[in-house]
């Protein structure tokens, strides 16, 4: 009877990864298949961005190694009722406030088949890892942000809604805020950050060289939107596509 159980497992797990979209040829997926390569894939993951004390202005030394809950795997998740803040203000726990996050590789090639398949902007990936964070900024906060090679002398103009129109600011802060730790040996800073204002889509860039490579085995995002902290770990392994590592 175990023998039984047994080969009824191992079937069902090899149907289970066969049909996984990131085994698939592009040319073959289904409309879900593409949402969950945009949604819940190797290179599309959620995570948690924690509320930390404001008046702590440190930065991790070691964030490769990540508590669970920092690197968006099993533990606690944040409340979301539609509120920038992910309805903190009604969070009644002596944990740290949580909100939900995306943090998706949208340089992989199976992520920018996925993007063109959606009929949605891919970002230029030539030179660059570029990184997207759905969920940390709030939509329509902020007027457009281009590159930070153009800089806005507008400093905190306020818009018609009493919110801070000007990006420049912020999004300095976060490519100054953001790492990737590779393999817990060496670190690689962004050197530009993007926002699409409509969404709050954060598109964070890294420089390819020196390039992440299988044997890294791990490599662990890191950023930081105000007082909110995120960190989130990715297996290497995992983001193979077509006999390739894309990220």
């Amino acid at each position: 009877m175990s023998k039984w159980v047994g080969a009824v497992a191992l079937s069902t797990a090899l149907l289970i990864a066969a049909s996984s979209p990131d085994r698939k040829d592009p040319r073959d997926w289904s409309a879900q298949d593409v949402e969950r390569i945009l949604a819940d894939s190797p290179w599309s993951q959620p995570a948690a961005a924690t509320f930390i004390d404001p008046e702590d202005k440190s930065v991790p030394e070691n964030p490769s190694l990540p508590g669970a809950a920092q690197a968006g795997m099993a533990g606690p998740r944040g409340a979301s009722d539609g509120r920038w803040d992910g309805g903190v203000s009604n969070n009644v726990s002596t944990r740290l406030p949580t909100i939900s996050v995306l943090v998706r590789w949208d340089s992989a090639s199976p992520v920018r088949q996925a993007l063109i398949r959606s009929h949605l902007p891919v970002p230029e990936h030539a030179k660059n890892y570029v990184i997207t964070v759905k969920g940390l900024v709030p939509a329509g906060r902020y007027r457009q942000g281009g590159s930070l090679q153009t800089k806005s002398a507008s400093g905190g103009d306020l818009n018609s809604s009493g919110v801070e129109a000007d990006p420049e600011r912020m999004l300095e802060g976060v490519m100054a805020e953001s790492k990737l730790w590779v393999g817990g040996k060496r670190t690689i800073a962004s050197d530009d950050v993007k926002l699409d204002a409509a969404t709050g889509d954060l598109h964070i860039f890294f420089p390819r060289s020196p390039e992440i490579a299988l044997h890294d085995k791990e490599v662990v995002f890191a950023t930081r939107f105000g007082s909110l902290t995120l960190v989130r770990k990715f297996k290497l392994k995992d983001m193979m596509f077509q006999g390739k590592l894309e990220l």
